[in-house]
């Protein structure tokens, strides 16, 4: 996205994908290139003219990461200050409109961070899905599976997980879909898109569903909880919520009791990258500029 001060959005283009760790530097530097330079054609402006630029990438977390990725965008002839963060990042600023508190992520993967008055920020989860991205889609759509065989096998209390499961995956049952699982044939996107059918299962009254639904809440508070105290911030911090996932109201009642204020994400992540780009121009985005941008981009055909 490209933006002014105003708030006024000029061009705003897409490509992919663009993890470094999924796809390596170079595939993803030059996906990260071809949706700039489009929003930068449609807007009719030069790379020269932009002030300040901000790119906030999956992927990226090390200063090492951050170098390599700075090479890869070198290409893009910005004339400018220009800054790359992580997905986190634009996250953190777009759900809070750039102010203070704690972004919980809960999609595929899951990840916090938080930032207090000061600009101190602290990272909690985010380490992937091998040992780590609690309560994410992925995370939730595992245990999940896993209950509906425990119910299959009477271990567990029966559920309609199985079933769902099934149906959701077109698979005959559990033990062909887990030879699927075993072999590598569904990616982790598509398995973490079964989380949405265990919440239809907590609200249809799957009390095996239910609990699931709010062991992954529970992980996803330990996740603000843990970056909050590493920024040294107490009751009162604001903690919103996003993702594909949407555990947001899960989260909130305990989230008060935890000491935190939940408020609902202010926009989306490339919003965040806009006001991340415009600080670093030295320009503070004010109120009826964040209005103005937050209204066009709603607004958006």
């Amino acid at each position: 996205m490209l933006a002014d001060a105003a708030g006024r959005i000029a061009g705003v283009a897409e490509a992919g994908p663009g993890n470094a760790q999924a796809v390596g530097p170079v595939v993803a530097g030059a996906a990260v290139r071809a949706a700039a330079g489009a929003a930068l054609a449609r807007a009719e402006v030069g790379a020269e003219a932009v002030r300040g630029a901000f790119f906030g990438l999956a992927g990226v977390r090390t200063a090492e990461e951050r170098t390599v990725m700075a090479a890869e965008l070198s290409g893009l002839g910005l004339g400018r200050a220009w800054e790359i963060g992580s997905d986190l990042d634009v996250a953190h600023a777009g759900a809070l409109a750039g102010g203070p508190g704690v972004v919980v992520i809960a999609g595929t993967g899951s990840a916090a961070l938080a930032r207090n008055a000061a600009g101190e920020t602290a990272q909690a989860g985010g380490w992937g899905w091998l040992v780590d991205d609690c309560g994410g889609g992925y995370w939730l759509a595992l245990r999940g599976i896993a209950a509906a065989c425990e119910g299959e096998d009477g271990r567990g209390p029966a559920t309609t997980l199985g079933s769902r499961a099934a149906a959701f995956f077109d698979a005959p049952g559990l033990r062909e879909l887990l030879r699927e699982l075993h072999a590598g044939r569904r990616d982790r996107a598509a398995v973490a898109g079964f989380a949405r059918e265990i919440r239809l299962a907590a609200e249809a009254g799957d009390t095996v569903a239910l609990g699931l639904v709010r062991l992954a809440a529970a992980e996803l508070l330990r996740l603000a909880v843990a970056a909050r105290a590493k920024v040294g911030q107490a009751d009162g911090f604001p903690l919103a919520v996003t993702g594909g996932l949407g555990l947001g109201g899960e989260l909130a009642g305990t989230a008060r009791l935890a000491g935190f204020a939940p408020v609902s994400p202010w926009g989306d992540p490339v919003l965040g990258a806009v006001m991340r780009a415009a600080q670093s121009a030295g320009v503070e985005l004010d109120a009826a500029a964040r209005a103005a941008l937050l209204g066009a981009w709603n607004n958006r055909a």
